[in-house]
């Protein structure tokens, strides 16, 4: 090769790189250009890191009515709780079984269906707590719990979060 051809090649390499360096530069630049986040669609509140500041400010709880809440609510945690430990050792064994070489059908099916039964009762103590919730309101309460439920629910759907980075 003669040297002609050499700085040929060695000018496209330093272009490229020119190149390169500009495009990464101007990436850089514009991701920290944009915000960081959309805005949240209802704005974070320090008394409501949980549902029960909201349910307390918003209903006007009494300090009876607050602790029964306070109880009610962790009670159903607690059953939750063991049921959701209960359906992911379940899951975890359905998909060891499943994925097994010589799988038994009836054994992924009989864990299928004890893993749905286990939803089915997280789902039917939402609604025994639901039922133990309202019995602690008086009317006016309830006529407000109604309409705060769909509110509460989108304060803390995962895209109202603050993002992390």
């Amino acid at each position: 090769m003669d040297i002609f051809a050499k700085q040929k090649i060695f000018i496209k390499s330093i272009i490229l790189l020119i190149v390169m360096n500009i495009t990464l530069i101007g990436f850089f630049i514009f991701r920290e250009m944009k915000p960081p986040h959309k805005p949240l669609l209802f704005p974070k509140n320090e008394e409501y890191n949980d549902v029960s500041g909201i349910l307390k400010k918003e209903l006007n709880l009494s300090d009876n009515q607050v602790a029964q809440f306070d109880t009610i609510r962790k009670q159903n945690f607690e059953k939750q709780a063991a049921l959701k430990e209960i359906i992911r050792v379940d899951k975890d064994a359905m998909n060891q079984e499943m994925f097994n070489k010589n799988s038994d059908e009836t054994k992924v099916i009989k864990l299928a269906k004890k893993i749905s039964q286990n939803e089915y009762q997280i789902e039917l103590l939402h609604f025994e707590q639901a039922k133990k919730l309202k019995a602690v309101c008086n009317e006016k309460q309830l006529d407000k719990f109604e309409d705060l439920i769909l509110e509460i629910r989108d304060y803390f759907r995962p895209d109202n979060q603050p993002m992390k980075r």
